[in-house]
């Protein structure tokens, strides 16, 4: 069923656990289409899928999708700003593609503050930031939240990356090259990670100007 999603989605399927001994909801934030959770029902990695969206007519879209293949009762979506009126439950997947650090960092903030802690050590943040990654690890880190995987892939000439969190409660710093160049990705001997990484030293060249912690990694790197 992949068949349905472009290389950036298909990275963030794969990044879906889908060994858990239970079926947990995938809950999906800025849904637009519902083809995420289209695949994971029918593929049959869970057994339902909440989609979000705060505009309307991406709502509506996700809905008909999913109606329009058979799997009325196994799906809920809701019109609203990312997490709000969903409460999280023991084996959630929660997903967000697509969107900014920031809004990111807004919507786990929101959901952090009347989630038990209980509850949030048995749920994985699937996040595919489109900018600000680098704030958004240090936001993981700051409250508790372990990256324990990153990906990259090149769609339609462009690059993206993911990152699945868990947490665990206990806040941690990272290093400048974790920071910018991800603490899982920097492992990697992949070369579409390589890749990635060469795009992103023609993209801090130029931040570094004004970024003093950005320049010293940049002259470590001998990119400069």
């Amino acid at each position: 069923m992949t068949d349905f999603l472009s290389d950036r989605l298909n990275m963030v399927y794969r990044s879906i656990d889908k060994d858990r001994s239970r079926k947990g909801r995938v809950i999906d934030v800025g849904s637009d289409h519902g083809l995420l959770a289209l695949t994971c029902l029918t593929d049959g990695i869970t057994d339902f899928c909440i989609c979000t969206d705060i505009h309307k007519m991406p709502a509506q879209r996700t809905e008909k999708c999913l109606e329009d293949h058979c799997l009325t009762g196994k799906f809920e979506v809701f019109c609203t700003d990312g997490l709000k009126g969903i409460d999280l439950k023991p084996d959630d997947t929660v997903v967000m593609a697509g969107l900014g650090g920031n809004t990111i960092m807004s919507v786990m903030t929101e959901v952090m503050e009347r989630t038990d802690h209980e509850v949030l050590e048995q749920v994985d943040f699937v996040l595919q930031p489109q900018k600000t990654s680098d704030e958004l690890r240090v936001f993981l880190g700051k409250n508790g939240f372990d990256i324990i995987s990153e990906d990259a892939v090149v769609d339609r000439d462009l690059f993206y990356h993911m990152m699945v969190a868990r947490f665990t409660g206990y806040s941690y710093d990272l290093t400048p090259l974790e920071k910018y160049y991800g603490p899982c990705l920097i492992k990697s001997d992949n070369e579409i990670i390589k890749k990635f990484h060469s795009h992103l030293d023609e993209i801090y060249k130029i931040r570094s100007r004004g970024n003093p912690e950005l320049r010293k990694l940049m002259e470590d790197r001998h990119v400069l």
